[in-house]
């Protein structure tokens, strides 16, 4: 499920209305809208309008909510189309989070035809206006052409974005970051002391995967000093989320091991999640 869906699904979650808790008509479109939509059974027709008169006074959200509904059905016979056509006017109000969805669903050719260039120009439009997760998104599609052998070069344009998404803060960006470090996908070098540097990034946000990663860096001392504690500590953190590396790690260690290096790695790791906010 798409974030767009789960977002407009908190917005609607609340409880049932019924006719007379109707907002009046001095109520915004808006407000008419969700309080259409919170009826039992929801009045779509009344909503759609709604929103529609909101749509035309400019509001952004009111038209991602029409390409919702058209997309999903609601009132409507499902229109791949005219809920595309809702989702870019959305994105050209400024919603950059609708422009990567009408770029996913040209790119997979979800209810609208494929069309690399169609995606590419609404990645690009939410990418220049600073939006991070676009930045990442498009970099992990540059990624995923380089694992399948298609412009390899393009991979340090892809480096490119995760940098700059990650200045954002888009925390995430460092898992794509050290994905090419270590692997060196496409035309990417690997670096292990880079590859640790983004590795860290991720582990340290509680990423369990990346927390995995780490710890077989410091078992193996790739990129870092090799230290055994520093590794189960990060591998029982792993494992605690389900990670299967760092559980397998974790379980290695514990033979390995003495007594007390043991515990001492079970301590750093519980200080560590203490400390977490």
């Amino acid at each position: 499920m798409f974030p767009l869906v789960m977002l407009l699904w908190a917005l609607l979650a609340g409880p049932l209305l019924a006719d007379s808790d109707l907002p009046g008509a001095s109520a915004t479109p808006e407000a008419r809208a969700h309080a259409y939509m919170a009826l039992d059974p929801p009045d779509w027709d009344s909503a759609r309008a709604a929103f529609e008169e909101a749509a035309q006074a400019g509001s952004s959200t009111a038209m991602g909510h029409l390409g919702w509904m058209y997309e999903e059905g609601h009132g409507v016979e499902p229109d791949a189309s005219e809920a595309v056509r809702w989702y870019g006017r959305a994105a050209r109000a400024g919603a950059h989070e609708l422009a990567m969805k009408v770029g996913w669903m040209h790119l997979s050719g979800d209810g609208v035809p494929r069309d690399r260039e169609q995606a590419e120009h609404w990645f690009r439009r939410a990418i220049d206006a600073g939006h991070a997760p676009a930045k990442i998104a498009w970099a992990s599609v540059l990624i995923a052409d380089a694992l399948g052998g298609r412009n390899t070069e393009h991979v340090f344009e892809a480096r490119s974005l995760l940098e700059e998404a990650l200045e954002q803060g888009a925390v995430l960006a460092s898992y794509f970051l050290a994905r090419l470090y270590i692997e060196g996908i496409g035309d990417h070098p690997v670096e292990d002391g880079m590859a640790a540097h983004y590795t860290r990034i991720g582990a340290e946000s509680g990423h369990p995967q990346m927390q995995g990663w780490l710890g077989l860096m410091y078992y193996e001392g790739r990129g870092v000093d090799a230290d055994p504690v520093a590794a189960a500590k990060w591998a029982n953190l792993a494992a605690s989320e389900g990670d299967s590396l760092g559980n397998e790690l974790r379980l290695a260690l514990d033979e390995q091991l003495e007594p007390e290096q043991i515990d001492e790695a079970r301590r750093r790791a519980v200080e560590w999640a203490l400390a977490r906010p």
